[in-house]
Order: C-alpha cells, then structure tokens, then sequence
C-alpha cells in the first residue's frame, strides 16, 4: 500500500461516519427531511433534540456526503440517497440502518468477547419491540432485491407447488416467490413474536389466501404436522449463521424431513471460501455472529455442501447472489 499510516487510520476512524449516519437515521433526520431542506432549529423542535448538537450532527452529515446545503441555513437529502433513506420507499434501507444501530452496544464489547469466548452482553437499552422490529424489517430491506434474484437464478422454485420459507421473518421471499409464481403457495415459519409483522406484510400484498404464517421455533419445534402434506421446497435463507455446527446439521435434517421426495432445498447465507478469510464481507459478519451468538459464524460452503451429503442429499449446486450472498440447493433422494 502507498501509505500504510493513512490506510490505519481510515481504518479505525471509520466507526465514526457509520455511527453519524446511524444515529443519524434512529432519531429520524432522514424522514424528517422528506418533504425537502429543512432548517436546523426546526428540525430540532420537531424531532425533540437539542439545537446545537442536532446542528453538529448535520454539519457532520454534510460533510460524509449524506447531506447537501442548498444554503447556508437549510439541509437536505442527496437526492440519490433519499429512495434509501425514506421508510416507505420500497427501496428503504431505514429498518437494517436501524438494527445496525442497535448492533453497536454488542460490538463496542468485541474486546472481551474475544478475552472470555462468550457473546456481548446484553445492555439495557431501548425496548426489545423497537431493536426485534428493526431486525424483522430490516431483512425486509435486505431480501426485496436478493429475493428477486434467487427467482430468477432457481426456476426449479417455478415449478413448485408448496414452499416452507424456514425463519422467513417478514414474509418477503414467500410474497417474492409467490408474485412471481401464481400456483405456488407458502408458510412462513418463524418465532411467534415475529408472525404479526409477517402477517402484515402478507395482508397488505393481498396473498393470505396462499400464504399462511406459523409460529414456531425451528430448533425446538416440529416444521410440519404429522399429517400434513410435504413440501416441494424449503427455503433456508440467512439462518444457519446464528447456528453453531451441529445446530445447522439437526435443522437441516428437519428441513430435509419435510421435502417430498426430489424436492428441494434452498440454502442462502454469507458463505467463505476455505480460508475464511474471503469474500471480506463474511469474514466481517462472522465477528458480527462472534459477539451476538454463542456459536455462530459464517460458513465455508464446503462445509455446508459436506453436511448436506452427510444427509443424503444429493444433487448439489452452488450459487452467487446478491451482494455478498450464496445459494447452495440440494435435493432429496427420490
């Protein structure tokens, strides 16, 4: 590197922008600013923060790049980050921006949690409701555009009848899915806690009649009745990280229990190579699993593919998508 100086302290400098556009994005700056600049002092009155740090925090905003001064006095949105940056944008990215905000007590804890093997410990802080709904909406915000392209990478899903979206929190793969594929018809399993979100969205996509919701845990819990009919695929999106390893091989099993015999199983996660060191973005988000689970991590997809054939699967395919995503599908034995 030309400046290994400089590369250091941009490297541990940079909490300092993420923390300002998280903060930033919680006390609603961004969806105050909407309807167009705004001055500081009414921006303060408004979200009922003081005057002269909220005029800081906007100066610091512009300087990030987040913000523009059409003047000297007002402060508005880019207006190509503005679609990101609205709640109800079906481009927003407001509810991960959120959950990443209330990310930063665990990870400030990184320290210890690398001295003792634990995960952070849990700070008090603002209601669990607040932190689970930013977590819930904002896979919303992850999964619209990943969810379209694993559709278009998977036309086997096309030709499916029944889809079990395996901790599909707010229900967006299974209306994703089910849009793009009239005969297809889903259940959504997750945390009963979680179930109301994903009824909304489901409501408000006008798919009730082919998507149904059940509560469950999936570690603890059967995925199906005794009686009730298997299903062509299941789909296990961005689960497995929470898991340690023999936890991922008991779900799977579960998973792959359920499948009528040739159907499919879908599994998506932020996958490495061998070295674990590669692509960055899961070696990253394997710190973030670090500090906010006991035992998981984000895996090599050897690994994965390994577990899978361990059950008999077989079939095997790999898949990129999205961003910084995989897709590893394998098939129940006919």
């Amino acid at each position: 590197m030309d400046d290994p100086r400089r590369y250091l302290d941009q490297v541990s400098a940079g909490y300092q922008d993420a923390i300002i556009l998280l903060a930033a994005n919680h006390l609603g700056v961004f969806c105050a600013l909407q309807s167009g600049p705004r001055l500081a002092i009414d921006l303060a009155r408004e979200l009922r923060c003081d005057p002269r740090a909220l005029d800081v925090l906007l100066c610091a905003l512009v300087a990030a790049g987040i913000l523009e001064q059409p003047s000297a006095a007002h402060f508005a949105l880019r207006a190509d980050l503005a679609p990101h940056l609205a709640p109800d944008s079906d481009q927003s990215l407001t509810s991960i921006l959120d959950h990443h905000y209330h990310l930063l007590a665990s990870w400030v804890q990184l320290g210890e949690v690398v001295r003792t093997g634990r995960p952070a410990a849990e700070s008090a802080g603002e209601s669990d409701d607040r932190a689970l709904r930013a977590f819930i909406c904002g896979m919303k915000d992850i999964s619209r555009r990943s969810s379209e392209e694993v559709a278009s990478l998977l036309p086997a899903l096309g030709r499916c009848r029944r889809l079990l979206d395996l901790g599909g929190g707010p229900a967006t793969s299974a209306i994703t899915f089910c849009r793009r594929w009239p005969q297809l018809t889903a259940v959504v399993f997750d945390l009963p806690e979680v179930m109301p979100i994903a009824a909304a969205e489901i409501a408000a996509a006008g798919l009730d009649d082919r998507i149904a919701t059940r509560p469950g845990d999936y570690e603890t819990d059967p995925l199906a009745a005794p009686d009730e009919a298997p299903f062509d695929a299941v789909y296990v999106s961005n689960i497995i990280h929470g898991l340690d390893t023999d936890a991922t091989m008991a779900l799977l099993a579960k998973a792959a229990a359920v499948l009528a015999p040739g159907g499919l199983l879908v599994i998506k996660d932020f996958f490495l190579e061998d070295s674990r060191t590669e692509p960055a973005f899961g070696a990253r988000f394997a710190v973030n699993m670090l500090v906010g689970t006991a035992g998981g991590k984000s895996y090599p997809w050897t690994e994965v593919e390994e577990l899978c054939r361990e059950l008999g699967l077989n079939d095997l395919a790999r898949y990129s998508v999205a961003a910084h995503s995989g897709i590893i599908t394998a098939r129940r034995p006919v």
